[in-house]
């Protein structure tokens, strides 16, 4: 059976506009025979048994990128979210760190 976890967070900002990004990351592990009870598991455990060599991990093919978007909780009008998708297509990329 299938098990999904978080795995981070981040948010992005950008103060002159008073915007947040909230970005969750999330991976599922789907075991190709059930010799294991992935639900039993912790997260932390479930993370740690994936990195410690001690299992054979494949990456598949149903890799995706899934965006919620919403205003205070609430989902954005189509129009609106077009535009806003729009716009973080065409955005040039930048990374900013702290010195």
């Amino acid at each position: 059976m299938a098990r999904t976890i978080e795995v981070g967070r981040a948010v992005l900002s950008c103060p002159t506009h008073a915007l947040e990004l909230w970005l969750t990351t999330l991976i599922t592990v789907s075991p190709l025979q059930q010799s294991i009870d992935l639900q039993q598991l912790s997260p932390c455990d479930l993370l740690s048994l994936l990195a410690s060599g001690t299992i054979w991990v494949g990456r598949g093919n149903g890799m995706r990128v899934e965006i919620e978007v919403t205003l205070r909780g609430e989902q954005l009008p189509p129009q609106q979210l077009q535009e806003l998708v729009s716009s973080i297509i065409s955005a040039p990329v930048s990374s900013v760190t702290d010195n």
